[in-house]
């Protein structure tokens, strides 16, 4: 089964979750053009709402020495690293804050400050960061003003020429990358959409071949009809066509059913273009067939036979307004009638509750060979299990890999409560056996 990802000896059967995983992702393709969607324009719009630029003003200094060393290379480079280790100390110091502060006019240090020594020279660089390139300048400034006050106990006859400053910058350090944000919550989506899939994945349990369907549904197997365009009928779906009406013609004739209900556990699975193909099928090894479209809620023979429905159809049979004989269409050059749908309802419970469908289907049975009603989904909605006992058996149809077990159980149950005896179960689109 598919959905169940552990095998006998305890270890997941991953060949098994990667095909599903890879199913779901092209099912839902749409999510992850949504989801990387939705995270590169929310990464991009927090990027921008959060932004915070920062401007750096530097000045460089060099050391030098009035000692009887000075001019050795080695000796002032040595002094500069004793200065970049005491300097880190001196900029972050209470006093030289304080004194910043006053000459700047405000409360509080409008940024940071630092200084570092450049590697194997005697030079010094100090940076100062603020939120707007003129505090940067400015705060540089007024700690070049002030720091020598403080330096010159420390450092003593050591002197600091300034070689080079920065002037006002002219752009932030930390300019927003749009583009990466972008990219970043594109990914951070998709990754959203793989987590999606692989709980998907793991969590959901469908009927994926026919050993699946035979041990959950425990009905008569009648085969299989691979996927197809409706209106392109492959060798291998007609041939497929060819068995499953030869084994479902025995269980007819052995459980001596003439009218026979086709439904699902949920849409989508097939079940009318299996009913149509039925009726088409069995028609041709000589049966006449009437093909009953009850699904009053979203009534499709017609199209999916491709043919012209009209104006009247099974709605005003069962409301009195037509005989089935009025309303009956019959194909061309065949022995198979359908009387069509024609109108999608809401609700049926007035329509099936009166019991003149029994009557109806009890009427066609009188003028075909067999008669096949197309219901509702089985596993969501009643109507099917209403028209169980209206007729003497049913056909259930599984889409390969698509509706959950725990649904299809749950509709075959509620069938076989109400009275349904199955001629068999067929498993719809698939794509290897």
């Amino acid at each position: 089964m598919n959905g169940e990802m552990r095998l006998e000896d305890g270890r997941i059967d991953l060949t098994s979750l990667a095909e599903t995983m890879w199913k779901q992702g092209r099912r839902f393709w749409w999510l992850l053009l949504l989801l990387a969607g939705i995270g590169a324009a929310a990464c991009s719009f927090l990027v921008k709402k959060t932004y915070q630029p920062v401007y750096t003003a530097f000045a460089a200094y060099a050391v030098s020495s009035d000692s009887v060393y000075a001019g050795n290379k080695n000796y002032e480079q040595k002094v500069a690293e004793q200065i970049g280790v005491v300097f880190p100390y001196i900029l972050t110091s209470d006093v030289l804050r304080e004194k910043v502060c006053e000459k700047m006019g405000t409360k509080t240090m409008p940024g940071s400050i630092d200084a570092s020594v450049v590697q194997d020279t005697n030079l010094i660089t100090i940076r100062a960061r603020a939120a707007s390139a003129g505090r940067a300048y400015e705060l540089l400034q007024a700690v070049l003003a002030c720091y020598p006050e403080i330096l010159h106990p420390v450092t003593g006859v050591l002197k600091m020429e300034l070689l080079d400053e920065s002037g006002v910058p002219h752009q932030p350090d930390n300019i927003p990358d749009g583009r990466r944000a972008a990219l970043e919550g594109a990914a951070g989506g998709s990754l959203l959409f793989i987590l999606i899939v692989l709980f998907g994945a793991m969590a959901k349990k469908t009927v994926r071949n026919r050993e699946d369907l035979q041990r959950l549904t425990q009905i008569h197997y009648l085969g299989s009809l691979p996927k197809t365009r409706a209106k392109k009928r492959s060798a291998a779906f007609l041939d497929a066509r060819y068995a499953i009406c030869a084994r479902l013609e025995k269980e007819l004739k052995k459980k001596n059913m003439h009218t026979l209900l086709v439904t699902s556990a949920v849409a989508g699975e097939g079940k009318t273009t299996v009913a149509c193909n039925l009726a088409l099928g069995l028609e041709k090894k000589g049966y006449s067939v009437l093909l009953l479209d009850a699904d009053l809620r979203k009534p499709a023979v017609c199209r999916t036979i491709q043919l012209d429905s009209g104006t009247e159809g099974a709605y005003e049979v069962l409301t009195g307004q037509r005989t089935a004989e009025e309303v009956k269409i019959r194909c061309r050059n065949t022995q198979l009638c359908v009387i069509a749908g024609t109108k999608s309802l809401s609700s049926t419970q007035q329509i099936l509750g009166t019991g003149k469908i029994a009557e109806i289907i009890k009427q066609l049975e009188k003028e075909a060979d067999l008669v096949i009603v197309d219901t509702p989904p089985a596993g969501i909605l009643s109507d099917a299990a209403m028209l169980a006992s209206c007729v003497d058996g049913g056909v259930f149809v599984v889409r390969q890999d698509f509706a959950d077990v725990r649904i299809l159980t749950e509709g075959i149950r509620e069938l076989s409560e109400a009275g349904m005896e199955f001629a068999g179960c067929i498993l719809n689109q698939t794509e290897h056996k």
